[in-house]
């Protein structure tokens, strides 16, 4: 999960200031212009793939998805995910330790990967001339990856300082990426940190993790998506040679953590953050997974309330009233899960502002919304917002590509992208109204107040 908390973060300031949306006229009309072409195989060993054409510029991303996070993980043995995120890009049995880096980096391309609690994934966007050594690398550490115990030893001390420089060096990130996950999830699997305990990761043995590999980095608990400017036979030809020969792995059955309801109250912690420059309230509730209709509708309100500087809460509570600095509500955020998820707010409070009083100020919109509902005009806006972005996405080559490898690991099947927007077009108005009087309630809520103060 490399720089997680300041790029998340990072967000935070940055939501105040989002400029207003503009409404497109015929939204409906537009959509048999905007699909991709999309291409499906599966190789014998279990490895699905995905192929996008896209000749708009003479570059190519190849995005892997493995179905393994820290969700997968068993108690005694955490951090092993996020560790793997690291170990992948170290040597294999023909890439020299280093050497994976070095050869994206002189292609002038760019790499990185990210771990999740129900996934790991890797990526290169690369000029499309080097397509087939992007497939070499990504096979060979499929393959063959290097697990000794001084190479262990080695990650493990870089991820160690990650962790002391992600955690205790950044504001409100112990908090949001450690203590919040705690208490907003019930099951162990989603709760527990990505990063893993250090006392965990310094105590397993290298087998420990050789099982591990062996067991969830293998082609038929994988999905290769390739996007951009190639021809698709050379392509499936190319993935063919280097993947083709990789044994299958074990059958697993996929599956996601149970969440279970939360009927006991609000929840509710102060926290000192000695790096905190300023206080700010993290108020999370839980929701369904994606893609179900209430969390469409609770995706579609967030967008209502919080995006673009005339959303009702930044209106309110930045602009008119200056409680708050910036605001921001987004499903999935900072724990994406494709299971049950949350709903979180950050209110980040202005100058001499109580989060009490900040707090009282958001209440009482999620209140307005509870009793009158959302405007015609405001559901109108945050669908064609909806289908702005959409369109934007579809731009982008890698974005396009880790949106594939998500639609076909959890949404059945990367086809199912094209035209994925119109299930926004059946939420109503009614339909807001009633999932925030369902799920945003205080007795489902849990409340993070960070404030500055505390020893460093």
């Amino acid at each position: 999960m490399r720089n997680l908390a300041p790029i998340a973060l990072a967000g935070i300031f940055m939501v105040s200031g989002v400029s207003g949306i503009t409404v497109l006229p015929t939204v409906a009309s537009a959509a048999a212009d905007v699909a991709i072409p999309i291409e499906k195989f599966e190789l014998p060993n279990g490895l699905k793939v995905i192929l996008s054409e896209d000749h708009s510029a003479p570059i190519v991303s190849v995005y892997i998805t493995y179905r393994v996070g820290s969700a997968q993980e068993v108690e005694g043995r955490t951090g092993f995910a996020h560790l793997f995120e690291h170990m992948m890009f170290n040597g294999s049995k023909n890439v020299p330790e280093g050497a994976f880096g070095y050869y994206v980096d002189n292609t002038g391309g760019a790499l990185n990967g990210n771990t999740e609690p129900d996934r790991t994934n890797y990526f290169e966007t690369v000029p499309s001339n080097f397509l087939e050594g992007m497939l070499f690398l990504e096979a060979s550490r499929m393959e063959s990856l290097i697990l000794t115990d001084e190479s262990l030893g080695n990650e493990k001390d870089v991820v160690k300082e990650e962790v002391r420089q992600q955690q205790e060096n950044q504001p409100f990130a112990k908090t949001i990426l450690l203590d919040w996950p705690a208490a907003a999830f019930s099951s162990w699997e989603y709760s527990h940190s990505i990063y893993g305990s250090m006392e965990d990761l310094s105590n397993a043995p290298a087998q420990a993790f050789i099982d591990f590999f062996d067991r969830y980095y293998t082609p038929n608990n994988a999905v290769l998506v390739l996007c951009g400017d190639f021809e698709s036979a050379k392509a499936k030809a190319l993935v063919e040679q280097y993947f083709g020969p990789l044994a299958r792995g074990p059958e697993l059955t996929p599956g996601f953590p149970a969440e279970a309801e939360q009927t006991g109250g609000p929840v509710y912690k102060e926290v000192q953050d000695p790096l905190a420059p300023m206080p700010l309230a993290l108020i999370s509730f839980d929701v369904p997974p994606p893609r179900e209709k209430d969390r469409d509708a609770l995706e579609l309100l967030a967008t209502i309330l919080t995006d673009g500087a005339s959303a009702r809460l930044p209106k309110r509570l930045v602009d008119d009233e200056k409680l708050a600095a910036a605001v921001m509500m987004n499903a999935g955020f900072p724990i994406p899960t494709y299971g049950q998820g949350q709903l979180a707010t950050l209110l980040v409070a202005s100058n001499d502002t109580k989060l009490a009083d900040l707090r009282a100020a958001y209440w009482d919109e999620l209140d307005k919304v509870k009793k009158k509902g959302i405007s015609a005009a405001e559901l109108k806006r945050a669908k064609a917002k909806i289908y702005k972005d959409y369109v934007d996405g579809l731009s982008k080559t890698q974005y396009k590509a880790s949106q594939l490898a998500t639609y076909e690991t959890f949404y059945g099947g990367a086809e199912k992208i094209n035209g994925d927007y119109k299930r926004f077009n059946k939420i109503s108005a009614g339909d807001l109204k009633r999932v925030a009087n369902t799920y945003l309630t205080q007795d489902r809520s849990v409340t993070f107040d960070i404030v500055p103060g505390g020893a460093k």
